[in-house]
C-alpha cells in the first residue's frame, strides 16, 4: 500500500514546491465552572445559547463549552492567497437547568436514567466551520463552505444580534473607494418539516424545509474621527417541494435590515449603537427570548391541531430592536454595559383548511404587540495588573407570552427577572478583554422568570457561589 501512495505524495510535493505557506494558526475559546446552590440540589442558570444571557453571563453559565479553531495559509504567490479554516465546538448539555457536566468522562447520567440513550450521548460535538478563502491581489476574498459569517455579538450577554451563519458562498471586502467595503453572500439553512394534517407522506427529499439567505453588507463607512457605520440587508425565502406545499409546511419569507454606528476612542473604549428591523420571517428581532442569532433564524409557519382537524397558523408582522453596548476603559477601573429594547407588532393567519376562523387574524400567540427590554452593567475595580473585583447587575422586563413565563404567569401582563453577582478575578493584564480569567463569585437571581421547578423555592430566587475559568486565544 505504501508504494501506491508514493507517486501521489511526490505529485503533491511537486505541486506545492512554489508555495510559501504559513504555520498553522491555532486559536479558540473555552469556559468551565462550578456552581453551588445554597438551597441545595442543582444550580439554575437563567440564560442559555438560545436566548443568550439577558441578565448577564457572569455566574450564569452552567456548562463547559469550547471552540477550537485551526487555520492555515496554504498558498501565497503574487498576492494570491488561499486559506483553509476549521472550527470544532464541544459542550456539555446546556439547558435552563444544568444536566450533569461534572463527571470526568463527560457522561450524562440523566439521559441514561431516562432511557434516552447511553451515557456517551450527553455531550454536544459539532463542526461549526469548514471553509476556504481565496484572497485576490485586489484584497477581495472569494469564500465557500460553512462558517460564522461576519457575526456581531454582545459579550456580556453572549448574544449574537446579527449572525447569518451557515453553509454558503460569497465575495467580501470589495472596496468602495474610501467609503468602506461591500460583501455579498448566499447562505443556506434548513428547518425540519412537519408531517401533520393532510396525510401526505414526506420522503427523505421532503424532510427538510430549505431556506436561502441573500446577504449584503456595507461595512466601515467613515463618518467622522473614530466613527463608522455598518449596514446589512438580508432576505430569506423558503424553497418548498411540491409535497411540502401540499402538506402546508410553509415558511415565512423574511427581510432584515441592520444599521450600526461604532464610535471608537470612547472614554478609552468604544460604543456601538444598532437599529434592526425584521419583517415577517425575521420579526423575531422584536422579542428578547427569540431574537438571538438574527439572520440565521427564520420564523416558520406551523401547525396547530384541534378536535376538528389541523389548524394552520402563520406568524406575520414586524419586529424592531435597539441595542446600545460598549466598554469604557480607565486606568483604575473599567465598565462593560448593554441596553436592549425590542418591540414586535404581529398577527396570526389562522386557517381551518383554507378559511379564516372566527378567532383568526388576531394578536399572535407567541408575542402580542408589546415591548421587551433588558440591561446589564459590569463595573470592575483594578487592584493591580492581575486582579480586579467585578459587580454585574442585570434586569429584564418582558411582555408575558405564557411560554417565556413558563406557563405559570398568565395573570400578569409583564414578567421580570434580576441578577446581582459579585466576583473576584485574576487575569494577565488589567483591561476588560484580558484572558484567561479565573474567577470566584457569589450571585443572587430572582424574579417571575426564575423557574421554581429548578430552584426548589416558592419565591422564585436562588443564591449561588462558585468558580469559573474563561479563556480565548
Amino acid at each position: 500500500m505504501k508504494a501506491k501512495w508514493l507517486p501521489i505524495s511526490a505529485a503533491v510535493a511537486l505541486a506545492l514546491g512554489s508555495v510559501s505557506a504559513s504555520a498553522v494558526d491555532f486559536h479558540g475559546y473555552f469556559r468551565s465552572g462550578l456552581n453551588y446552590a445554597a438551597q441545595g440540589g442543582d444550580a439554575y442558570c437563567f440564560g442559555n445559547g438560545t436566548k443568550g444571557h439577558l441578565l448577564g453571563r457572569l455566574a450564569d453559565e452552567c456548562d463547559t463549552y469550547a471552540e477550537l479553531a485551526l487555520s492555515q495559509e496554504v498558498f501565497n504567490k503574487a498576492d494570491n492567497k488561499f486559506t483553509i479554516n476549521t472550527l470544532v465546538a464541544y459542550g456539555t448539555n446546556d439547558s435552563d437547568a444544568t444536566d450533569p457536566q461534572y463527571d470526568y468522562q463527560g457522561n450524562s447520567m440523566q439521559r441514561e436514567s431516562r432511557g434516552e440513550g447511553s451515557a456517551w450521548d450527553g455531550q454536544r460535538l459539532s463542526l461549526r466551520e469548514a471553509w476556504a478563502g481565496y484572497e485576490m491581489p485586489s484584497g477581495i476574498q472569494l469564500w465557500a463552505g460553512k462558517r460564522y459569517y461576519q457575526r456581531k455579538d454582545i459579550h456580556l450577554m453572549d448574544f449574537y444580534y446579527l449572525n447569518n451563519a451557515g453553509t454558503g458562498i460569497g465575495l467580501e471586502n470589495i472596496a468602495v473607494g474610501n467609503l468602506g467595503s461591500v460583501s455579498l453572500a448566499v447562505i443556506k439553512g434548513q428547518t425540519l418539516a412537519t408531517q401533520k394534517g393532510t396525510g401526505v407522506e414526506l420522503t427523505n427529499a421532503d424532510r427538510d424545509v430549505n431556506t436561502w439567505h441573500l446577504d449584503a453588507r456595507w461595512n466601515g463607512i467613515p463618518l467622522w474621527t473614530d466613527g463608522s457605520l455598518d449596514v446589512a440587508l438580508i432576505y430569506a425565502w423558503a424553497n418548498l417541494s411540491e409535497a411540502q406545499k401540499e402538506n402546508q409546511n410553509r415558511m415565512n419569507n423574511g427581510f432584515l435590515a441592520h444599521l450600526e454606528w461604532t464610535q471608537g476612542n470612547f472614554f478609552g473604549g468604544f460604543n456601538k449603537l444598532a437599529l434592526q428591523f425584521g419583517h415577517d420571517g425575521y420579526n423575531g428581532v422584536g422579542t428578547l427570548n427569540g431574537g438571538n442569532h438574527a439572520g440565521a433564524t427564520v420564523n416558520p409557519y406551523g401547525w396547530k391541531k384541534d378536535l376538528f382537524g389541523p389548524v394552520y397558523k402563520g406568524d406575520k408582522g414586524n419586529g424592531y430592536r435597539l441595542i446600545d453596548w460598549g466598554v469604557i476603559e480607565q486606568q483604575s477601573w473599567n465598565l462593560g454595559y448593554v441596553f436592549m429594547a425590542a418591540h414586535k407588532n404581529s398577527f396570526d393567519e389562522t386557517y381551518f383548511g383554507n378559511r379564516c376562523t372566527d378567532n383568526a387574524c388576531g394578536a399572535n400567540w407567541s408575542h402580542p404587540t408589546g415591548n421587551d427590554y433588558a440591561f446589564v452593567i459590569r463595573p470592575a475595580y483594578k487592584w493591580s495588573d492581575f486582579t480586579s473585583t467585578m459587580l454585574e447587575f442585570g434586569y429584564t422586563n418582558q411582555t408575558n407570552t405564557g411560554w417565556n413565563g413558563w406557563g405559570r404567569l398568565e395573570d400578569k401582563n409583564r414578567v421580570k427577572a434580576t441578577k446581582l453577582t459579585l466576583a473576584q478575578q485574576w487575569t494577565p493584564g488589567s483591561h476588560f478583554w484580558a484572558r484567561p480569567s479565573i474567577r470566584v463569585f457569589a450571585s443572587w437571581l430572582s424574579g417571575d422568570l426564575v423557574n421554581k421547578q429548578f430552584t426548589n423555592l416558592e419565591d422564585n430566587h436562588q443564591v449561588t457561589v462558585g468558580a469559573q475559568v474563561e479563556a480565548w486565544w
